[in-house]
């Protein structure tokens, strides 16, 4: 026959442990929202820097012709070498923006890329650190048998 204060010290200690597993299941749960919340947010930020850059570029683009534009319209000097000069200059500062809103681009991309990756690495550390290891968990229930073996003598 088993001993009462044994079966009774493996019930409490299995009760416990299903317990903590319980607990650590709703608190992997709230982890994993958590991380989705963070990676929604995440990838809000990417879309608005993707969109000011492209807004950039295109504005850049379009002072680059508006200023092709009033060279040829205000026809001075059209007979020299400025004009050239200044439709030259007026086209490196345009290619020097799209460039800078290109670049603009980029960052928002690799920051998108590692802030996810860093989300996606710190919610699987919280997750791993709040399961319950198996073999503390049978230790818990074996020593809580042992603990009460022979109590009720």
């Amino acid at each position: 026959m088993c001993d009462l204060g044994l079966a009774l010290g493996l019930a409490a200690g299995a009760a416990q442990v299903a317990g903590q597993a319980s607990a650590a299941s709703k608190n992997q749960k709230m982890v994993r929202e958590q991380t989705r919340l963070e990676y929604a947010a995440q990838e809000r930020e990417f879309l608005v820097e993707a969109d000011a850059s492209n807004k950039d570029a295109y504005q850049a683009h379009l002072e680059g012709e508006r200023g092709k534009s009033a060279v040829a319209a205000k026809g001075e000097g059209m007979m020299g070498n400025t004009a050239a000069a200044r439709e030259a200059e007026q086209g490196r500062q345009s290619a020097l923006s799209i460039q800078n809103a290109k670049d603009r681009q980029t960052a928002a991309r690799a920051n998108y890329t590692m802030a996810g990756k860093h989300s996606q690495i710190g919610g699987q550390n919280q997750i791993n650190t709040l399961q319950v290891n198996p073999l503390t968990a049978f230790m818990n229930v074996a020593t809580s048998g042992i603990q009460n073996y022979g109590a009720f003598k």
